[in-house]
């Protein structure tokens, strides 16, 4: 689909939407401050060795050290002869090595190690970085694997006769020494192209080994992923792009130079936007609106329906609603609730992009009586998802009306990196009302009492408490006295969280 791509640089932060038929799906940012460690290589040194999870902590001078299963780890460029049945490990895809099967983790490393590893998902929330000994350096039509020495071509790539022919293209442009997997994107790609690609592989791969030469102190990066703006030339482009905009003078001289060294013709075309000083590239072409838009919980569907999204640690739930929708030209509820439910699917696959939603999702759709329908809904969805470059698993639609999904994770999503939790709620979503404070403040003044000696004792509390204490309470405040044999003074404090309180002796 023809799309076209925006990048606005700021003095510590560069935003990079993706435009599809006038719609923004996809958008990513990142800060000076908070450079993204995805793919970056790193010198580590061995932490801790955990025979019972087969896997191992590396400190890699981040936060929080690297978790390394030993189905990701193999010794070829750590410059240790580990032995030849120790170099070549079965892969095992659930990420723990299996019982009886292959080396332990124990046999493999040992605390203080030093070993060359590669992020292969980001820390998120709690968790430090996923890490892998496997590494590979991706391009825009290859993956370079420096460990192998083969050429593999993606499976989705379909025909035997394109997969000889780019087979036979890597073959003839590549180092001997170096192994390349060709991704699904290149298919139907030039000659031209795979070798822009193997250059410009095999030239960041030359880098790495130099900079590991001159690693002086363990943990050290050896290896960080290109800037946003290079990045997208890499990831984003291809032959259906439009044009890239760009509003920033470094930044297009950077990417016009990379396209001229690097990509074949017919190159993307890059356009300066040099009217930012009038108006910024993002509210020229309204996209700062969706992004807005795009943070809420709810989204309105163009019918009158709309869905809202909750994000958890857990999962995400999606919820879809008729809201205003009354079925127009539908003749009876079920096809209401069918013509929702497609239009639904459409928004939701466009807010798993935008947002970047992972891991656990789980859609609520409105109930359907018709086994036809739902399977209408569910083809929907097999379609949609096409256009998302990120892996989707999911089931066919329960007899609740859920449908189960997972979406590959490998970063924060939208709402995680321009947000953060509600200091009020503490990302609960909700409060304690201050008629519940207040009964909770009845049932701990008697317990207060025991240990505290006085004639009067002061309560202090959110003014809107206070408020109730003494208005519509009082009757219960009065009680409360009488039960315990005390004054009991109300002060406010502005300064308190509403569901905060203290009983002490009155000053």
């Amino acid at each position: 689909m023809r799309n076209e791509i925006f990048v606005n640089v700021g003095p510590r932060e560069t935003r990079v939407a993706v435009r599809e038929s006038d719609k923004v799906v996809e958008l990513q940012v990142e800060r000076s401050n908070e450079r993204g460690v995805g793919a970056g290589i790193y010198q580590g040194r061995v932490t801790r060795v955990l025979p019972g999870m087969q896997a191992a902590f590396v400190d890699i001078g981040l936060e929080r050290a690297g978790f390394l299963y030993v189905s990701d780890y193999r010794s070829d460029l750590d410059d240790v002869d580990l032995g030849e049945d120790e170099v070549h490990q079965t892969p095992n895809r659930s990420g723990s090595a299996q019982r009886g099967a292959g080396p332990q983790i124990q046999d493999l490393l040992e605390e203080g190690r030093e070993i060359i590893v590669q992020v292969a998902k980001e820390p998120l929330g709690t968790k430090g970085a996923r890490i892998t000994s496997r590494i590979s350096l991706a391009g825009r039509h290859l993956v370079l694997m420096p460990s192998e020495t083969r050429v593999g071509v993606s499976r989705r790539i379909e025909g035997d006769k394109e997969r000889r022919r780019l087979r036979q293209i890597v073959e003839k442009h590549r180092p001997k020494d170096l192994g390349f997997i060709v991704r699904t994107v290149s298919h139907g790609v030039s000659d031209a192209d795979i070798k822009a690609d193997i250059e410009y592989l095999t030239n960041r791969w030359a880098e790495v080994q130099k900079a590991r030469e001159q690693v002086k102190e363990v943990p050290a990066l050896v290896y960080q992923e290109p800037p946003l703006h290079l990045r997208i030339l890499r990831d984003l482009t291809n032959h259906e792009t439009k044009q890239i905009v760009v509003d920033d003078d470094v930044a297009y001289g950077e990417m016009h130079e990379f396209v001229q060294k690097f990509m074949a013709a017919p190159r993307p075309k890059i356009v300066h936007y040099k009217e930012r000083a009038q108006e910024s590239l993002f509210d020229a072409h309204r996209i700062e609106g969706e992004i807005e838009e795009g943070l809420g919980r709810k989204v309105w569907l163009k019918s009158g329906g709309y869905l809202i999204i909750d994000q958890s640690e857990a999962l995400t739930a999606i919820d879809v609603n008729t809201g205003r929708f009354t079925g127009g030209k539908s003749k009876n509820l079920e096809e209401t609730i069918l013509r929702t439910n497609l239009e639904a699917i459409r928004e939701i696959v466009h807010q798993l992009r935008f947002r970047n939603i992972g891991g656990l999702i789980i859609l609520d759709l409105i109930d359907m009586e018709s086994a036809g329908n739902r399977d209408k809904v569910y083809r929907q969805l097999v379609d949609q998802i096409r256009g998302d470059k990120a892996r989707v698993n999911m089931l066919r639609i329960s007899e609740l009306g859920l449908i189960e999904m997972t979406r590959k994770r490998t970063r924060e999503n939208l709402v995680e990196q321009l947000c953060k939790a509600c200091p009020e709620c503490e990302g609960r979503g909700y409060l304690q009302s201050a008629q519940t404070i207040c009964h909770k403040i009845f049932r701990e003044v008697p317990k207060a009492a025991r240990y505290l000696e006085a004639d009067h004792l002061e309560i202090t509390a959110h003014p809107e408490v206070v408020s109730i204490l003494v208005g519509e309470e009082a009757d219960s405040l009065q009680k409360t006295e009488e039960r315990v044999g005390r004054r009991l003074v109300v002060r406010p404090n502005p300064g308190f969280h509403r569901e905060q309180f203290e009983i002490g002796l009155n000053t």
